[in-house]
C-alpha cells in the first residue's frame, strides 16, 4: 500500500455499488442493510469539462444516496453513454464498485495518487461545488477508489440525511 493509500483511512466515507434497477436496489438495501431513507436524483450527467481514461465523458446516470449507520451507500445506474459504471456493469454486472473518502484537502491528495502513479479514470468539479476523483486502484490490491471534497453546504445536506431530517 502507498502512502497516499494508507493516509486515506480516516476519510472513510461511502460505498457505491452499479445497479441496473435502482428502485429496486433501494427496496433491496433497505431491507437487508437497514438505509432507512434514500434521496434520488434523475438522469444527472458528467460535468461537461470531465474526462473518462482521457476522452470527454458524455454519459448520464441516475443516483441514489442514503446511510446504513455512519457510511454513506451510493447506488447508481447508468443511463446513457460510456462510463466507468456502463464499462462495470457491462463487465462483471451489478455490485460493489468503489470505496469513496471524503477528504479535507481534495487538491493535496489527488496529487498525492497521481504521484504515486495511480491511474485516474475521470475527475470533475460538479455544480454543487464539490469535487471528485475516481482512481484505478487494482495495481494496489483494490476496485476503484472516488476521491470527495465536498463543501459545507454539502455536507450539512449529508448531515442531515444520516440523521433522518430531510
Amino acid at each position: 500500500m502507498t502512502d497516499a493509500l494508507a493516509a486515506l483511512a480516516p476519510n472513510f466515507f461511502q460505498v457505491a455499488y452499479v445497479v441496473r434497477d435502482l428502485p429496486a436496489a433501494e427496496e433491496w438495501f433497505k431491507k437487508v442493510w437497514g438505509v432507512p431513507l434514500f434521496v434520488r436524483s434523475e438522469n444527472m450527467s458528467f460535468p461537461a469539462t470531465s474526462t473518462y481514461r482521457g476522452k470527454p465523458s458524455v454519459s448520464s446516470m441516475s443516483l441514489s444516496l442514503g446511510f446504513a449507520k455512519e457510511t454513506n451507500v451510493e447506488l447508481i445506474q447508468p443511463l446513457t453513454g460510456p462510463s466507468l459504471y456502463t464499462d462495470f456493469l457491462d463487465a462483471k454486472g451489478p455490485g460493489l464498485h468503489h470505496v469513496a473518502f471524503s477528504v479535507p484537502n481534495f487538491a493535496e491528495t489527488v496529487a498525492g495518487l497521481k504521484a504515486q502513479g495511480l491511474d485516474l479514470l475521470i475527475e470533475g468539479h460538479l455544480d454543487s461545488g464539490t469535487d471528485f476523483a475516481y482512481f484505478d486502484c487494482e495495481a494496489a490490491g483494490a476496485s476503484v477508489v472516488e476521491i470527495l471534497g465536498f463543501p459545507e453546504a454539502t455536507l450539512q445536506f449529508l448531515e442531515r440525511l444520516k440523521a433522518g431530517t430531510l
